[in-house]
């Protein structure tokens, strides 16, 4: 028995004197493939993703695989994406289409960049959101009238939606109006109100009920005239103005959580006319920002998440607060870096906020007579 063993142990003897081979990361994926079980059993084997091709781009190498009958696309993205990053210790991005392409990217996201004047797109409605490995993640407020975005304290969500308002001001000075709903007592956007676009910051539940009931008789005045001119859609009218509506907390306007019954009164009628906005706003030039670092169901409206398509989210605590936001997983998989948020559309696309530092303030364009916002040192 003692000679039985000492074979192979001089064999790991000898092995352990030879240097063990890095894995490629078309290796290491195959071996996440075998090891997780991504695959269909058939008889006595498991059928895995066939490698197809390999094309290498300027900041990824594109990893292309077939998949066998019956394995899901959508498991492997939603479910292994983050076991890929794992195994591979870079930034993983799979797609589906028509094959499996699983993205593998050699540099990380930063940590933190600037906030930067000249990401502007003058005289559109695309607002700079944040920069992904290939690109500067640009929304389209024309084409996606409404935006749910959520997340933890302390992760960026309030700093966004500062560099969004901004952003606004900048790209449509005389096309833009946003009332804002700053239900933390008016502490982050009460400055805000000498913007000549700002056209008032609501700090409390009453102020809040206040501007939407004139935004509601907004709404349907415009959606008269609408009416009138034969319109459907603002993008396909010279009506250039856009009403921005930005709520940061949202959690203050759940009726759940309140005990007084006039008060609760109070917060059903603004959550209806924040539906009524969501519902039929957008065709009419309204765009709806609702934002909340308390993401559960009771406090984002079923009429606003409906008619929302566009989300981004910060770090999440629990999954519940993914699937609020996201309508699923992902923001409670996030790395702890403020400004780290998922914005999705057809996609989730992870992305890196800018941070934007509160340093301007209002001084008059000589040239033009207009007022301009100057953030020089942003």
């Amino acid at each position: 028995m003692i000679e039985f063993f000492a074979v192979p142990a001089a064999i790991l003897g000898g092995s352990l004197l030879i240097k063990k081979r890095k894995l490629t990361d078309k290796q290491k994926i195959e071996k996440v493939f075998e090891n997780a079980r991504i695959g269909i059993p058939k008889n006595n084997y498991v059928q895995y993703p066939r490698f197809k091709s390999m094309r290498e781009c300027e900041n990824h190498t594109v990893y292309n695989y077939s998949l066998p009958y019956g394995l899901s696309s959508d498991l492997i993205i939603n479910k292994f994406e983050p076991v890929f990053k794992d195994a591979l210790d870079k930034h993983v991005v799979i797609e589906f289409n028509n094959k499996l392409s699983i993205k593998v990217y050699e540099e990380k996201l930063p940590i933190k960049w600037d906030y930067d004047i000249n990401l502007i797109k003058p005289n559109t409605w695309e607002i700079p959101f944040g920069k992904s490995h290939d690109e500067i993640i640009y929304h389209d407020f024309d084409k996606y009238p409404h935006l749910i975005d959520g997340g933890t304290t302390r992760f960026g969500k309030t700093v966004f939606l500062k560099s969004l308002l901004h952003s606004l001001i900048y790209s449509q000075p005389d096309n833009v109006e946003i009332y804002i709903l700053d239900l933390k007592g008016g502490l982050e956007f009460s400055k805000y109100d000498v913007y000549p676009q700002v056209k008032s910051v609501s700090s409390d539940i009453l102020e809040s009920y206040e501007t939407l009931y004139f935004l509601v008789n907004e709404l349907k005045s415009r959606e008269k005239l609408f009416k009138e001119k034969g319109w459907n859609n603002v993008v396909d009218t010279p009506h250039k103005k856009r009403t921005f509506i930005i709520v940061d907390e949202g959690a203050e306007l759940c009726p759940n959580f309140q005990a007084d019954k006039r008060i609760k009164k109070v917060l059903l009628e603004c959550q209806a006319a924040l539906s009524e906005i969501a519902r039929i706003g957008g065709g009419l030039g309204f765009r709806l920002i609702f934002s909340t670092q308390y993401p559960i169901k009771e406090v984002v409206p079923m009429q606003i998440k409906m008619n929302t398509v566009a989300r981004v989210s910060f770090l999440v605590p629990q999954l519940v607060g993914s699937m609020v936001i996201l309508d699923e997983e992902g923001a409670e998989k996030l790395p702890h870096i403020p400004g780290r948020a998922i914005y999705k559309t057809e996609k989730k696309i992870e992305m890196q906020v800018p941070y934007f530092k509160e340093t301007g303030g209002i001084i008059i364009d000589q040239d033009s007579g207009k007022d301009r916002i100057d953030t020089a040192n942003n």
